[in-house]
């Protein structure tokens, strides 16, 4: 398959709706530190694209826990599979629900209504995943990452135009943020530069060399450099949508701090700060 298109997909699937609602936030509340993370691109690129795509194209596995049977036996397989399988459905549960909530939230319906949402959703992929296999799942990942991207974009475009400009861009370090550590052993410590960096190059290794829904995707290109430029694709809009969510926090804080008057009641611009998002879509 088309390598761009992979790319996109793989950024897609991993990209879940709590990162997506969770990150202006985290701006808001706490500062753009969580930015430090798109450094470690580079370095996830080097190890997964020239170190273990070259050992998957080279054994053309259709399972990742292939190369576990082989090396290791057919049990260490066996629990590899049923570990990435109890995973994902956990996983896939908490991304439809938490879906679901924000949906009740944006539409200002109750939560009587979540369990329609979740299994109307879940209908709707069933169907299209079972008709369509690996290439309708990739064009609907296509299509989310369009409608994610151009949501946030919208944001933006209408604070600005409320704010009658781009005074909402921080030129300073903001009160409500943290000041946060560049390195720290102590546990108490939140986060620090260094801790969000190791974060996300141990996370997106591990997840492209060990996780079926990657190794997966690889496997659909036609050789390792194809396979390359998917996770270069991948990356790339993995910095480029983080930018983008880094502007939405910081458009948000600007619009509060102006309109304070359209905080809800007992929500707190740094308590809360997750709620914003949503709340800013469904009531502008």
């Amino acid at each position: 398959m088309n390598p761009i298109l992979i790319g996109v997909s793989l950024f897609a699937t991993l990209l879940s709706t709590i990162t997506y609602l969770s990150t202006p936030g985290e701006i808001l509340g706490k500062g753009p530190v969580y930015l430090i993370k798109d450094l470690a691109m580079p370095f996830i690129f080097l190890i997964v694209g020239f170190v273990m795509i070259p050992v998957y194209m080279r054994q053309r596995v259709t399972s990742a826990y292939e190369l576990l049977e082989e090396k290791l036996g057919l049990g260490i397989r066996l629990l590899g599979a049923v570990m990435f399988v109890s995973l994902r459905l956990i996983w896939m549960s908490l991304l439809v629900y938490l879906t679901a909530k924000a949906i009740t939230t944006m539409l200002n319906v109750g939560e009587e209504w979540i369990p329609y949402i979740v299994l109307g959703t879940g209908l709707v992929a069933i169907i299209y995943t079972s008709l369509g296999g690996l290439r309708a799942v990739v064009i609907t990942d296509l299509i989310q990452t369009i409608l994610l991207f151009g949501g946030a974009l919208l944001v933006i475009a209408t604070i600005t135009y409320h704010l009658g400009g781009f005074g909402w861009f921080p030129t300073k370090w903001d009160q409500n943020w943290d000041t946060q550590p560049f390195f720290s052993f102590d546990p108490s410590t939140r986060v620090t530069y260094v801790g969000t960096f190791l974060s996300i190059l141990v996370w997106y290794v591990a997840t492209s060399c060990g996780d079926q829904v990657s190794v997966q995707r690889f496997m659909s290109t036609k050789d390792a450099s194809a396979s390359r430029k998917s996770l270069a694709v991948q990356l790339s809009v993995s910095v480029i949508v983080s930018l983008t969510l880094a502007m939405v926090g910081f458009a948000l804080l600007g619009y509060f701090k102006e309109f304070p008057n359209e905080i809800p009641a007992g929500i707190d611009l740094k308590i809360d700060a997750d709620k914003f998002f949503p709340h800013y879509i469904a009531y502008h």
